[in-house]
This record gives C-alpha cells, sequence and structure tokens, in this order.
C-alpha cells in the first residue's frame, strides 16, 4: 500500500509587535486588563487587543484567527475555565505563537496545560496588581528576546520572521550616589524555617537605577521527590542594602509539592560586590540566606 506524507499548510502572513490577550469577557477582569496587562504590553513597544476590541458579529471566528496569526505572542487568563479562552489556547498552540498563560486559581488549569508554566497570582495580596505587573513585564521580555519558536505539538514546526521592536527614547536622568550594579547571575542557599528542607536557588538580576527585578530557578526535596519552582523577584538596591521579595511563581516540575511561599529576602552586599548575606522571611517565620555571584572567587 502506498503512504503519503500528508500535511496542512497555515498561512501566517505579517506578523506585527502586538499582543493578543485572551480572556474571558467579565468585568472581573477588566481592571486586570486596563491597569496591569496592556499599560505593560504598550510600555513594552507592543500594541495589546483583546478579543472584544476587535470582534465583528458576523465574523467573529474570522477575527481571532486573524489576530492570532498576526500577534507576536499570546497572553491567556485560565480563571474560571472559560471554553472559549481554551479554544483560543489551542489555535495559537497550533500557530506556534509564545503564550503566557495566568490564573488566579490553580485548580482552573486543566491537566492538558499543567505540564506547560503557567502563573499564578493572588488577588487576596493587596499589592497583586504591581506584582502581576512585573510577572507579565518579565514574561514577554523573555519572549522578546528569545530568538526561537516554542514547539507546543509534536508535528508543528513554525517558521516565521517577526519584525524588529521600536526604538524608545532613552531619558537621562542625574543621580546623586550611583548605586552598586549586582546585575548578573547569582547563586543561593536558605533553609525554611524548620530548618528541614534546603533550597538552593539560582538567580539572574536585572537592574535599572535602584530598582531590581529578577527570575528566580529554586530547586527542593520533599517526600524524595524533586520540586522545581520558577520565580518572580522584585527589589530594591540602597547602598549596600538589598531587598527582594518574590512577587509570582510557576512550577516547572511540581514533585509533592502542592503550594510554594513566596520568598523575601533582606540582604547586605560584600565590599567586593561578590557576595550578600542576610535574612531571609516566610510566612513561617525567618532564616538565614546567601548569595555568591557566579564566576566570583568566593
Amino acid at each position: 500500500m502506498k503512504s503519503y506524507k500528508n500535511s496542512v499548510l497555515i498561512e501566517i502572513g505579517d506578523v506585527e509587535n502586538s499582543c493578543f490577550v485572551v480572556m474571558p469577557f467579565d468585568s472581573l477582569f477588566q481592571t486586570q486588563y486596563e491597569r496591569v496587562i496592556r499599560p505593560v504590553i504598550e510600555g513594552l513597544g507592543l500594541k495589546c487587543i483583546r478579543g472584544d476590541e476587535i470582534y465583528s458579529k458576523p465574523q467573529i471566528m474570522a477575527d481571532i484567527w486573524n489576530s492570532l496569526r498576526k500577534s507576536r505572542l499570546v497572553i491567556a487568563e485560565l480563571t474560571g475555565r472559560n471554553p472559549n479562552v481554551f479554544y483560543e489556547i489551542g489555535l495559537a498552540h497550533a500557530l506556534g505563537k509564545p503564550i503566557i498563560l495566568l490564573t488566579r486559581n490553580q485548580e482552573d488549569v486543566p491537566f492538558d496545560l499543567k505540564s506547560l508554566r503557567y502563573w499564578y497570582y493572588d488577588v487576596n495580596d493587596p499589592f497583586w496588581g504591581e506584582n502581576l505587573r512585573e510577572v507579565v513585564k518579565t514574561a514577554v521580555q523573555n519572549i522578546l528576546e528569545q530568538s526561537d519558536l516554542p514547539s507546543y505539538l509534536e508535528g508543528i514546526k513554525a517558521d516565521f520572521k517577526v519584525p524588529a521592536l521600536p526604538k524608545k527614547e532613552s531619558v537621562k536622568r542625574k543621580a546623586a550616589v550611583a548605586p552598586k550594579d549586582i546585575s548578573g547571575n547569582w547563586k543561593a542557599s536558605w533553609k525554611r524555617a524548620n530548618g528541614t528542607i534546603e533550597h538552593q536557588g539560582t538567580l539572574y538580576i536585572t537592574q535599572q537605577e535602584e530598582k531590581l527585578s529578577a527570575t528566580m530557578t529554586v530547586t527542593f526535596e520533599k517526600a524524595q521527590k524533586m520540586t522545581i519552582v520558577q520565580e518572580v523577584l522584585i527589589g530594591m538596591i540602597q547602598g549596600v542594602q538589598v531587598s527582594l521579595r518574590g512577587v509570582s511563581y510557576t512550577y516547572i516540575q511540581q514533585g509533592a509539592s502542592t503550594s510554594y511561599l513566596l520568598d523575601s529576602f533582606n540582604l547586605k552586599l560584600s565590599s567586593d560586590k561578590n557576595s550578600m548575606h542576610g535574612e531571609f522571611n516566610s510566612k513561617r517565620g525567618t532564616g538565614e540566606a546567601t548569595f555568591v555571584k557566579l564566576g566570583s572567587a568566593h
């Protein structure tokens, strides 16, 4: 019997500097979109588009499809298990588009998507808007810096060119005393308050004057199973005092962990700027934490 190599050709067309936002059309998410997601996207030089802003009744499906094809990336809100949201995520996966998954309820992440990274945020936290803003900004920047496109499904190979981002004018500001530069990669270790579970972290810090933003990959063993978490942190450096506060996390490998307590650090920078030592804080108490810059002699 003769075998055929069957294929389906999807025409992407020109990709724009845009982000297509997939979320339920509900007032519950209006503040999240208008005050958090859209300002971050537009601040990074991308056009932000939400479905209800472009849909026309006779051609709803065509509008969705065209917007997904043209978009540089997609942000999807999983909270509420909205079927339209899941359908559009499936279309984006088939197109090979990078997707940032958000949820305020981890139980709303279906089994089929749990193997992918999703970002959990807690609306009971009074700073949830600020925290989510940092999470979205970091996630989008990571996508824009990547040259390779994701591969979600076997047999789908995406190959399209993305436009260069518009250049933003730099604003020069004079500081009385320039803060010490601690950007780069750091290795961290600490124990939870009960002192029984050792945590190891690989931290990457980016710095804009005194403001810090960071991503940290944390590994620890619980019930003889390894858990790997990726965490987003924000913070400040003032003189030699460094503060970092976790704002969101996603599991890379869940292991026996059912939830993760976000980390908070108050540290002192060494004179050679190659190590930081200080206090670790969590809802379960405090402990000591040590950070060593990778590539240093420590």
